[in-house]
């Protein structure tokens, strides 16, 4: 006689956000060449982009001013490229009633590799460039990257899904799946405004102000599904 027990579902298999690692591979290339095209330019000693307590500027040797930031998305990527398998074995060890599915964590990771690696690359070349005495509108740019990440930022948001584990329903869970769309709102309202201000305002004070309104945003939007909860109680 057969048996017809219905067996349980294989878990995901985490993999690896291969696509963030190799864009993050191609601005690490791209910083590369940045540095290499401005090296000529750059004296001995460069500004860091810091002023010291005295107000005079923070110094650097060139070679860091060059290869900081390369770095920096190179520890990066190794960091968020073993995100998938820590977390799932981080949610297994821990048992947490709501947990990120294997695929979901990839895709985040795949999505926030190449977000982080565009803009550092812009970060890098406005830093270098401008090291280098190159006359850009630094403020502008800095701004509108930084509306872009948010934006960016705030689908991955909306693309990040949970499981409740054991295939329980839980407050938490349903709290997560009330929240993401209203947070995802607000994370792009933000951005909005610090794309428009960037280009309106030539202030750099301000324009760097503008993701300070991030936190006062997101409270609203993790807020609403609990009020909607106790109206419905």
């Amino acid at each position: 006689m057969e048996n017809t027990t219905a067996r349980p579902a294989p878990a995901e298999t985490p993999r690896l956000p291969v696509l963030g690692m190799v864009v993050a591979g191609l601005a690490i290339a791209a910083m590369a060449a940045v540095s290499r095209t401005a090296w000529p330019e750059l004296a001995e000693m460069v500004h860091g982009g810091r002023y010291n307590l005295d107000g005079s500027p923070n110094m650097v040797p060139r070679w860091l001013l060059a290869g900081a930031v390369p770095f920096t998305t190179a520890l990066v990527a190794a960091i968020l490229s073993v995100v998938p398998t820590l977390g799932e074995r981080l949610q297994s060890g821990l048992n947490l009633p709501v947990r990120q599915t294997a695929r979901g964590t990839t895709r985040a990771m795949n999505a926030l590799l190449v977000l982080l690696s565009l803009f550092l690359l812009v970060a890098h070349s406005i830093t270098v460039f401008n090291g280098a005495g190159w006359d850009l509108p630094t403020t502008k740019i800095a701004g509108v990257s930084v509306g872009l990440l948010l934006i960016g930022a705030a689908l991955v948001v909306l693309a990040t899904t949970s499981a409740p584990s054991g295939g329980r329903d839980t407050a938490l869970h349903r709290w997560w799946a009330d929240a993401r769309r209203p947070m995802t709102v607000a994370i792009v309202a933000v951005g909005v405004v610090q794309i428009a201000v960037a280009l309106l305002v030539e202030n750099g004070l301000v324009v760097g102000s503008v993701s300070l309104l991030l936190l006062p945003a997101m409270v609203p939007a993790l807020a609403l599904p609990l009020l909607r909860g106790r109206r419905r109680g």
